[in-house]
């Protein structure tokens, strides 16, 4: 955890520097945190490890438990953010921002 901690952090770092450094050029950096994704890999890692303990689908409904909006991501959905950052009428006032993408989940994490 402490490895995925620092290089998460280091990356956040790395993108508000990047803003403030390009800036002067009209080139913006932001960063996408994206929650749970149904994906070939995250459902490879969720079959991976636990036999006996339910199978994908049922860890998927987990996860989408932890979300306010009680599902799992798709990967079209992080594509529609990543759109809305790349279209400079929609975002040009935002830069050295994380956006997340992840259906509520640390919205929840906050509350609990």
């Amino acid at each position: 955890i402490a490895a995925y901690a620092a290089s998460k952090g280091g990356l956040l770092a790395l993108t508000r520097a990047m803003a403030i450094e390009f800036a002067p050029d009209n080139i913006r950096v932001n960063a996408i945190l994206p929650g749970a994704v149904d994906t070939p890999m995250l459902r490879a890692g969720l079959g991976r490890g636990h036999a006996g303990q339910g199978d994908v689908q049922e860890r998927l409904d987990n996860l989408a438990r932890k979300t306010v909006s009680g599902k799992v991501g798709r990967p079209e959905e992080i594509a529609h953010a990543i759109y809305f950052l790349a279209d400079n009428e929609q975002s040009s006032f935002m830069t050295g921002q994380a956006l997340v993408v992840d259906g509520g989940a640390t919205a929840r994490l906050s509350t609990e």
